[in-house]
């Protein structure tokens, strides 16, 4: 008995070793896009889309959980694996893709830091006669918004790993916010559990525009190259695979168990009182008069924490996917003269990011939304090279996958094909 305790409780301390990058991972999959994608999905459709929520969590794990098989199998980079398998022309095709997207995502990163600013800024503009001026508002949130970018910018280059992933693992607490404006807005549980079990769909744009937004605010390919990255790094190994994975799993549902009480949140509150959000300010203030000011501060608050977070993962991300590819040095526990052009990398993309939404009139939640549809439509090339790679006996060995995976793989991309070229369609030829 004492022994089987004692083997528990190892696997356990084990098992919280090894904790960070599923969860990490997971939690900042709801970045800014992912906050301003799932509040519209609330505020235009009520519950109707909590559905999608349950295999969009299943493909999230299959997907990580590939992505974590091929590190442990390999011990190499997935930019490594993928030029290997599709040799340059083919990894470079997919890594320009994924450099625009996350380029775009991490613009929408930064808009969330400014949009976050700006609503706690008038919140408290009762309290400084400041705030109530628009210029100096204005001039205040681009201040704080650069300050963030050196922020995020020093703590990844002057940090270490363990120092960057504590800093990260804490900030996933703040997600809790979401959860309790959620409660806060008293929506109807019946409804909700309704909307969440049986599936609806609608075959116009503006759905299936929402819908594959929140396919590819959930799942996107900067997600695998970070946390096969990280857990490389963090040196897991296949030995400790069996335990590790459950980070994964766990990840996976704390993202989308947040993303389910984003969407009540602004189901039970903006879709309850038909307020159509046009910007990102529209989410935050019409929670006020119907939920209290109490639930604003607490969404500008979840946004702030979740932008700033993203907002080094996605340039981080970046920066693994191209270096590993081309063969250069990569890491946060390198120095910059180590590490050049990692780094190089990564301050370009907060640097761009930054600078394009300080750019006066610049559309914030169109960004935010555009770049998480952009992410859905790039998933089901992703995809086809996750699925090649982790289907080829001679790479993964023991970790290859089972048929039944296989086909699991090859059909959620074809079903995300199909959205996507009803999408295309719809906007090209206006149907």
């Amino acid at each position: 008995m004492l022994s089987k305790l004692k083997h528990r409780w190892k696997q356990i301390l084990i098992f919280l070793s090894l904790v960070g990058p599923g969860i990490i991972t997971g939690n900042v999959d709801n970045d800014a896009g992912g906050i301003a994608t799932y509040s519209i999905a609330g505020a235009h459709y009520g519950y109707a889309m909590l559905w999608t929520l349950i295999p969009v969590t299943i493909l999230l794990i299959y997907t990580l959980n590939a992505s974590y098989r091929m590190g442990v199998a390999t011990g190499q980079g997935l930019g490594d694996l993928i030029r290997e398998k599709f040799r340059v022309k083919g990894a470079f095709i997919l890594l320009l893709l994924v450099f625009l997207a996350n380029l775009g995502t991490t613009t929408s990163e930064f808009a969330g830091i400014y949009s976050s600013i700006q609503i706690i800024g008038i919140n408290f503009s009762n309290e400084f006669t400041l705030l109530q001026s628009k210029a100096f508002l204005t001039l205040l949130t681009y201040i704080l918004t650069i300050i963030m970018a050196i922020f995020v910018w020093t703590v990844v280059v002057k940090g270490t790993y363990k120092m960057v992933e504590r800093v990260f693992i804490f900030s996933c607490l703040f997600y809790l916010s979401y959860v309790f404006s959620a409660f806060y807005a008293e929506p109807e549980w019946n409804e909700v559990w309704r909307g969440f079990f049986i599936p609806s769909i609608r075959y116009e744009s503006e759905y299936i525009f929402d819908l594959i937004g929140v396919i590819g605010t959930t799942i996107t390919p900067w997600m695998n190259f970070y946390m096969h990255a990280t857990m490389l790094e963090k040196g897991i190994t296949a030995k400790s695979y069996y335990i590790s994975k459950w980070d994964v799993v766990i990840g996976s549902i704390m993202t989308d168990i947040v993303a389910f009480f984003m969407i009540v949140a602004c189901g039970a509150t903006l879709f309850k009182n038909h307020v159509r959000v046009e910007s990102i300010f529209d989410i935050g203030q019409s929670l006020i008069p119907v939920a209290g000011s109490y639930s604003s501060i607490l969404f500008a608050a979840g946004l702030f924490n979740a932008s700033v977070l993203a907002s080094a993962v996605l340039p981080l991300a970046t920066a693994y996917a191209i270096c590993e590819t081309f063969g250069w040095e990569i890491g946060i526990e390198k120095s910059f003269n180590e590490a050049r052009m990692f780094y190089s990398i990564f301050t370009f993309m907060i640097v761009t990011g930054c600078t394009l939404v300080l750019i006066p009139g610049m559309p914030l939640l169109f960004i935010m939304r555009l770049s998480q549809v952009a992410n859905g439509i790039l998933l089901p090339i992703f995809l086809f090279y996750l699925i090649t790679i982790a289907s080829d006996k001679k790479t993964m060995g023991t970790f290859v996958f089972s048929n039944f995976e296989k086909y699991f793989g090859w059909m959620s991309m074809v079903i995300l094909a199909v959205l996507s070229a009803m999408l295309v369609y719809q906007a090209l030829w206006g149907i």
